[in-house]
């Protein structure tokens, strides 16, 4: 996915340690890895936050998603 189409709120299917899950966009990192802009985002499997560039996002979830 092109960091120009990642929106913030919005909940992506990506790839977090080999495995597919779903995350949920919070907020642009003030870092950068090399050109690319990181994201904030917490893992809903987990509850983990984590940073992610969009080349790791997979595409948007449409549906409702359970928060635990």
């Amino acid at each position: 996915m092109k960091q120009a189409n990642v929106q913030i709120g919005q909940t992506y299917l990506a790839k977090v340690s080999g495995k597919l899950v779903i995350v949920r966009v919070v907020g642009r990192s003030p870092y950068k890895r090399g050109r690319f802009e990181l994201f904030d985002a917490v893992n809903l499997e987990t509850g983990r936050r984590i940073s992610i560039t969009a080349a790791r996002l997979r595409g948007r979830v449409e549906r409702e998603v359970n928060n635990q």
